[in-house]
């Protein structure tokens, strides 16, 4: 589920980097049907540490 977070808020070729909310809004829309939902609270329950590493360890060339 992390992948999938960070592959939604990735600059991608060809896809444009999510916003960290939208990201989060869908994995939890995913709850209970591809994603475990122990794993999705638990992720929400990290969202502000999450958003932290990602901020500090993003690479500056693709920042949105």
């Amino acid at each position: 589920m992390a992948d999938v977070y960070d592959a939604l808020t990735s600059l991608r070729p060809y896809k444009k980097a999510w916003a960290s909310a939208q990201a989060f809004e869908y994995l939890t829309s995913q709850s209970g049907r591809h994603f475990d939902p122990r794993l999705i609270e638990a992720f929400e329950g990290m969202k502000k540490e999450v958003v932290q590493i990602q901020n500090e360890w993003r690479d500056p060339l693709q920042a949105h």
